[in-house]
């Protein structure tokens, strides 16, 4: 809905991310959601992976841990977005 983390993100924060995951010493780690999420100019980071990017979905938290502790000579970038709606 138009609430949803996901459809709030500007655009500008996933052209940022496509611009890192095409730099050869980075992973970028995302949820499924936001992979498909478009940029500015249609990109996503699932397309940007079809391109050859190192970019992974994950499911958790701990599966951007997972991939830093097998990959120590890359830098992780863990691109997650959300808020908690049911803060007091």
């Amino acid at each position: 809905g138009p609430g949803c983390p996901v459809c709030v993100l500007p655009a500008a924060r996933i052209d940022a991310s496509i611009r890192l995951a095409k730099q050869d010493n980075i992973i970028i780690c995302a949820y499924g959601d936001l992979m498909r999420a478009p940029g500015s100019r249609g990109n996503s980071l699932l397309r940007t992976r079809a391109f050859g990017a190192d970019v992974r979905m994950i499911y958790s938290p701990l599966d951007a841990l997972k991939i830093a502790v097998a990959h120590p000579d890359k830098e992780i970038v863990f691109f997650a977005i959300g808020f908690e709606t049911t803060t007091p």
